[in-house]
């Protein structure tokens, strides 16, 4: 076996990924690519097809923005013959661009995190509506150190680790699978947001009237996703502060679950609206958010905002902010299992839904990011506000705070306790909007993503078209005295136009540009 070109190094052709490289040899015959980096303090092995090809090009991440790293790059055919290249390769990364939002990490005790990297978004919050939008998804590996990034010129919801080790991200009515390089490998555009509209080359067409906040790859490959639709809502509340007051008619917004195949075929569809009380109303559902992204007219009732999946159970577990609970929804039969949340002005027959909650519970309000923990508990950020519903009056600001918050779920006893929480007592930080929370499964530590930090005259608030945003991402070691083992903070203050930044939520990505070991 010989080489028949190369292997060379190059920087990545996408520069929508700029730290990454590529490695690109043919052998006479089949081989397996075998490509180690060193870089720094660090070794690793970049992944590569496991089939034998007589051509290579294999992606090179995990390097730091200015970093120079070898490359040594060697071939093994079946019978595990080897050739390797006569020296290592060269290449330095390039350096973050001017702009690039500040990250700073505060914290960083790497040898108690979890392994592999964090994937976390970066978009600007309302209150910098002047600023150009941008959307950009960033890796920080173990040691607190930027090993990839990939920026477009649009905000940018979910992002999700694939099966396949792919990158799957929501935007404004579309989903887009990328790899590590940042090529566009599949991607799904909802049809009622694109209607009149060019929709994206090569994109697949799915019957869903929007693209929003959450999306999941289920175990069967299929994608659950966040939708909507537009009802005209008689007897609605005209004031959300008076439930039992005046009502009218209302361009009610309610979200919509949907659950497509990868050729766009819808499989099922899960809508609010049918499966809970459309008249409910709790501080937040006669908000204009759809209005300002062209719904004239409408109400935010439901706001879904995080979607999971229960694969014992087959349980869809989905955040409703603006109903200030978490659902469970039978995915094979479409029934509301259950309800998660305060149990304040549920009427029959939602109120036989809820779960009776155990000694020491705290209800979460508005929260977002909900996800599954070992066993079958479920996590989620309690972003705090209000914490009341209507007509109670709503927490001021000032004293508002967030939780992250985990709850055991027990379905047949109809009953919830809270496990974990970590909050006021140990933070005290008032996250408003977006924000994530999961618990990482080998060190069993906690990620939290006090995503959308408001302050108004550096007063807590949840007034996030004014004043400032910032995030904060820790990592905590598990139980009630959870240690910081990582912090990093994202803001903008210092500079001469200073943007205010958020971020949705983060993903863990156990083998970030390496082999698996």
């Amino acid at each position: 076996m010989k080489f028949t070109s190369g292997p060379t190094v190059a920087a990545n052709p996408n520069m929508r990924v700029p730290l990454a490289a590529v490695v690109e040899f043919a052998t006479d015959t089949p081989s397996r690519a075998i490509v180690e980096v060193s870089a720094s303090d660090r070794k690793w092995r970049a992944p590569s097809d496991a089939a034998a090809e007589t051509r290579h090009r294999v992606p090179v991440v995990g390097i730091r923005p200015g970093e120079s790293c070898t490359v040594s790059v060697a071939a093994e055919d079946s019978r595990g013959d080897r050739i390797a290249a006569p020296a290592p390769l060269a290449f330095t990364a390039p350096r973050l661009p001017a702009g690039f939002p500040p990250v700073a990490v505060k914290t960083c005790l790497a040898d108690r995190r979890e392994p592999g990297a964090m994937l976390f978004n970066i978009r600007h919050s309302p209150a910098s509506e002047h600023h150009e939008d941008f959307g950009l998804v960033v890796a920080i590996d173990r040691d607190g150190g930027i090993a990839w990034y990939y920026g477009i010129d649009e905000a940018v919801g979910d992002v999700r680790r694939l099966a396949n080790g792919n990158i799957l991200y929501v935007a404004d009515g579309r989903i887009c699978e990328i790899d590590l390089l940042g090529d566009t490998v599949a991607e799904w555009y909802a049809e009622g947001r694109w209607e009149g509209k060019t929709p994206p080359a090569g994109a697949v067409p799915v019957a869903a009237g929007m693209f929003h906040h959450a999306v999941i790859e289920l175990p069967s490959g299929n994608i659950l996703a966040c939708s909507m639709e537009i009802r005209e809502i008689d007897g609605f509340p005209l004031k959300e502060h008076e439930p039992d007051g005046e009502t009218g008619t209302a361009r009610v917004v309610g979200d919509v679950i949907v659950e497509f195949a990868r050729d766009g075929t819808v499989v099922n569809e899960y809508r609010l609206l049918d499966l809970l009380d459309a008249r409910r109303v709790c501080y937040g559902s006669r908000a204009a958010y759809w209005v300002h992204r062209g719904f004239p007219d409408t109400c935010d009732w439901s706001h879904l905002n995080g979607l999971a999946y229960d694969a014992d159970a087959g349980c869809i577990v989905a955040s409703v902010r603006h109903q200030d609970c978490m659902i469970g929804i039978d995915r094979a039969t479409g029934a509301l299992e259950w309800i998660l949340g305060t149990p304040a002005n549920w009427r029959a027959p939602w109120s036989d839904k809820l779960l009776s909650p155990e000694d020491g519970l705290e209800w979460q309000y508005h929260q977002h990011d909900c996800s599954m923990g070992p066993g079958g508990t479920i996590l989620c950020f309690d972003n705090g506000n209000e914490r009341a519903t209507p007509p109670d009056p709503k927490m001021d600001g000032a004293a508002s705070y967030s939780r992250a918050v985990e709850f055991a779920v027990d379905t047949d006893a109809r009953t919830v306790r809270q496990v974990w929480c970590r909050g006021r007592d140990e933070d005290g930080t008032y996250s408003a909007f977006q924000s994530g929370v999961c618990r990482l499964p080998g060190t069993g530590n906690i990620f939290i993503d006090y995503g959308g930090v408001c302050t108004v005259d550096g007063v807590p608030s949840g007034k996030v078209f004014q004043g400032h945003c910032l995030a904060r991402l820790i990592e905590v070691t598990p139980g009630a005295e959870g240690e910081i083992v990582f912090e990093l903070i994202v803001d903008d203050a210092a500079a001469d136009d200073p943007a205010a930044l958020s971020s949705f939520r983060a993903e863990h990505f156990p083998d970030f540009g390496r082999q698996p070991e």
